[in-house]
């Protein structure tokens, strides 16, 4: 072997493994619940690439919607990026009826033009039982070990400037029980709402169902 042959050799054993790719969760159940809302825009001013960036940084979420009186979310936090993807933790409310939830979601722009952006998240996916997870973000998941791990979460959000409309879609295996109050169109949405009205100060009071 030449000195250069070997010299590769010692270079290619000192490079760190690839980072294999994100198991994003796109096969939905028969319990997947799909809800959605159209928020019109009124008078708030909203541009392209800041909707862009605060849908994408989860440090940046309020955590005060509430939907009878449990907590929309309770934690959100970055955990970096990967494959293209910025990959969010999040944890939801619970109370007597309802155990908390989290998941994490990887979340990615597909589409963007001079008049609208859609941004679309899938769960990432997860294996074995709460407290000794095994996945890319395990560790995350286990210090949680009394939560409800939702099995499917997808959705997207939509800001199209020439409508002024923001569409906001979710869909979600919720894992274990929920009560029948909790599967509808304003427990869903209570989060985009509150983030639209908090982040741009737009008028929520009156939205359309999808």
């Amino acid at each position: 072997m030449s000195w250069k042959s070997a010299v590769l050799v010692l270079i290619l054993a000192a490079a760190p493994a690839s980072a294999s790719a994100l198991d994003l969760v796109k096969t939905a159940s028969s319990a997947v619940s799909t809800k959605g809302v159209v928020v019109g825009l009124g008078a708030a001013q909203v541009s392209l690439d800041e909707f862009e960036k605060v849908i994408l940084d989860c440090s940046v979420y309020p955590l005060t919607a509430k939907y009878g009186g449990v907590p929309a979310l309770t934690e959100c936090k970055n955990l970096g990026r990967a494959d293209g993807y910025s990959v969010a933790y999040q944890r939801t409310g619970g109370n007597f009826l309802l155990s908390p939830r989290h998941y994490v979601i990887a979340l990615r722009t597909v589409q963007k033009t001079d008049t609208k952006v859609v941004i679309e998240w899938w769960l990432v996916k997860h294996t074995g039982t709460s407290g000794a997870f095994a996945g890319p973000y395990a560790s995350t998941l286990n210090a949680h070990a009394d939560h409800v791990y939702t099995p499917y979460n997808t959705g997207s959000w939509t800001l199209d400037l020439t409508a002024r409309t923001v569409t906001y879609k979710a869909g979600s295996d919720p894992g274990g029980s929920i009560p029948e109050s909790f599967v509808n169109t304003d427990a869903v949405s209570a989060f985009a709402k509150e983030l639209l009205r908090v982040k741009w100060g737009v008028d929520v009071s009156s939205v359309k169902a999808l």
